[in-house]
């Protein structure tokens, strides 16, 4: 077995039981949701301080699945609700670590996801061109420029129609767009 340094944080669709007993026996730490449908099988309640603030409903270790297909470890399962009061459940193999700080993991990684949600929403972009972290990196850069050079026309744009001593720094000009702000009202 070899140690890993970090934990896949991930979605329902790379939890396939036979590949969270892999990742178990391998030592590779793990955060996945669960599909809705996944059967716990014989539950054991872990031992912990309830929280009242806290959006986690149940911390148990169990088996995942059904008799024709049932995971071989027994594994962690933390239930808790999202901000709009569904029941999230996680698959995880961490032991020493609280059920909320795995609750925290997996809200973490859903803030990424809404993120490139957004990306693809408001830039029109309805799959990245590469899924590699440096064809991720080349996208955002262009749109990030493209961003930049339409933000400087419409900064010029403006300086033209502004009067001389109300004339702002584009960056001054940036925040305010930001805010909503049109620029003849800055302070």
């Amino acid at each position: 077995m070899s140690q890993v340094d970090y934990i896949m944080v991930m979605d329902r669709a790379y939890g396939k039981l036979e590949r969270l007993d892999r990742y178990k026996k391998d030592g590779q730490s793990f955060v996945i949701r669960l599909r809705d449908n996944v059967h716990l099988e014989n539950p054991r309640a872990l031992r912990r301080q309830k929280d009242i603030s806290s959006s986690v409903v149940r911390d148990i270790t169990c088996q995942l699945g059904t008799p024709q297909c049932r995971s071989e470890e027994r594994h962690r399962v933390v239930v808790f609700q999202d901000c709009e009061g569904r029941e999230i459940r996680v698959v995880t193999d961490l032991m020493q670590v609280t059920a909320e700080q795995i609750a925290q993991m997996y809200k973490a990684r859903w803030q990424i996801e809404v993120f490139f949600h957004w990306i693809k929403q408001h830039l029109n972009i309805p799959t990245l061109f590469g899924t590699t972290e440096n064809a991720v990196y080349g996208q955002l850069f262009r749109a990030t420029l493209m961003v930049y050079v339409l933000l400087k026309c419409l900064f010029d744009a403006s300086n033209a129609t502004i009067p001389l001593y109300t004339k702002l720094s584009f960056i001054q000009f940036s925040r305010l767009l930001v805010l909503n702000r049109p620029a003849y009202l800055a302070p």
